[in-house]
């Protein structure tokens, strides 16, 4: 019981400390360090270059500070949409191979700009192996955003969730919808420039800061990731659990079948007589009383060694054991699964046999004298022995005590008659049986005889 206290006073303990890590994992995950891409010269692998837009006469593109993306950017006069920016590499070795930019949220973007440009349009082109192609430089998906050249004065946090595909691109491929949608998954080029009617003017770009942001582990995943482990720990302890409940079931089942072996083990020796194997007194009782009250007549016969004391005086208490234990065997042995065989005290037996009549106990009891009388009992030193009996039957089980008492009357007619006798208790039983006239009725040497 001490035991099972102080485990359940554990596993209270470990649930709250569970419940405690758990609150605390919620709350800490806006707390954790954030996943960075910074896009710098410095960045192995590097390659960037200004990228001419449209035909005919290019922008002025000069570079002031290379190193800190700093440069210059004059339209030519008449040229209205010529592009004026640059392209970062976002690939390293393979074209085809970019980085996936889904597993960030926000592009931090600050911006130094000096000129009449309306907006800095930010461009993520994405290689889709179903439709992008190395020799076709406008195929792979080209993802943007436009930024107001207004709110250029201040850091950005541009959402990724900004970006859309170009209409131009989507009018130029004419691919299905699904591959309409914006797609950062393999991003191979970062394109920066200006958009707008700017023919003739001067214009100024410094990237101070250019850095992709997001979560090591989103915070979906991240509570999806502590239900799962609570749901395994819940698995793991409910298995624990009824692995330890089937466990004890088992035991339980052990400990009662060893009970009940016990308890048969220990019935058995208060209702059986430890000498000659045969129920005891208490035995014969139970035995009757299990009957119940049913109306089925039960027939009571009472059998007595004769001069049982001579052999015990004569030839000692071993022989004697000897002789009652054989005697023990031999009313086993000749009476049906269904009898009683008992050892009522000393050398008295009993047999209760349900639903047999009179004639039919006393037939038995004819058969089980010859038997007796036939038995060598001590085969080294052999005596003679014989047994008398009284027979009684009773309507049904309730009248057993009055039957014993007619048998045990018959058996002391049997003992006066010189023993080695069945005696009937009932006479007007026996005459209806047998057809015979009335007497006083005994069974001498298995032969009904009539006592004038």
């Amino acid at each position: 019981m001490t035991e099972s206290i102080h485990r359940k006073s554990t596993q209270s303990a470990l649930l709250l400390i569970g419940i405690l890590l758990t609150l605390l994992a919620l709350i800490g995950h806006r707390f954790f360090p954030e996943r960075r891409l910074t896009i710098d010269s410095s960045r192995e692998g590097a390659n960037f270059f200004p990228v001419p837009m449209g035909h005919g006469a290019h922008a002025d593109f000069q570079w002031i500070d290379q190193a800190n993306f700093h440069y210059f950017c004059r339209f030519p006069q008449g040229e209205s949409h010529q592009g004026c920016g640059f392209a970062y590499m976002l690939s390293t070795g393979v074209a085809s191979q970019g980085i996936d930019l889904s597993r960030f949220k926000a592009l931090n973007l600050t911006v130094r700009y000096s000129g009449s440009a309306q907006y800095l349009r930010v461009g993520i082109r994405n290689f889709d192996p179903r439709f992008s192609k190395l020799e076709d430089l406008n195929s792979p998906k080209f993802n943007f955003v436009n930024i107001p050249s207004g709110d250029l004065d201040q850091p950005l946090a541009i959402s990724l969730s900004e970006f859309a595909v170009a209409e131009w691109w989507t009018a130029a491929y004419n691919l299905p919808r699904e591959y309409t949608r914006p797609d950062l998954s393999n991003a191979t080029v970062l394109n920066i420039d200006l958009q707008g009617d700017l023919a003739g003017t001067d214009h100024e770009i410094r990237l101070e800061k250019i850095e992709f942001v997001g979560d090591w582990i989103s915070a979906e995943y991240w509570y999806l990731g502590l239900l799962c482990l609570w749901m395994v720990l819940g698995t793991a302890y409910g298995t624990s659990q009824w692995l330890t409940m089937r466990r004890a079931h088992r035991a339980q089942r052990r400990q009662i079948v060893e009970l009940a072996h016990e308890k048969e083990k220990y019935q058995k020796l208060s209702t059986m007589d430890a000498l000659t194997n045969v129920l005891n007194r208490h035995g014969i009782e139970q035995f009757v009383a299990s009957l119940g009250n049913g109306s089925a007549s039960a027939s009571v016969i009472v059998i007595d060694l004769d001069h049982f004391k001579h052999i015990n005086d004569e030839r000692g208490h071993d022989m004697g054991d000897r002789v009652l234990r054989t005697l023990g065997e031999i009313l086993r042995a000749g009476t049906r699964e269904a009898d009683a065989v008992g050892r009522w005290g000393g050398e008295e037996f009993v047999l209760v046999c349900p639903g047999t009549s009179l004639a039919n106990a006393a037939d038995l009891a004819e058969k089980l004298r010859h038997k007796i009388m036939e038995t060598n009992f001590i085969p080294e030193d052999p005596l003679p022995i014989t047994a008398s009996f009284g027979v009684a039957t009773s309507a049904d089980a309730q009248g057993f005590e009055e039957a014993f008492r007619k048998a045990d009357q018959a058996l002391y007619q049997a003992k006066r008659r010189g023993r080695n006798c069945v005696v009937a208790a009932d006479e007007e039983l026996m005459h209806r049986v047998t057809g015979a006239s009335k007497g006083t009725w005994a069974l001498l040497s298995g032969r009904f005889k009539i006592r004038k």
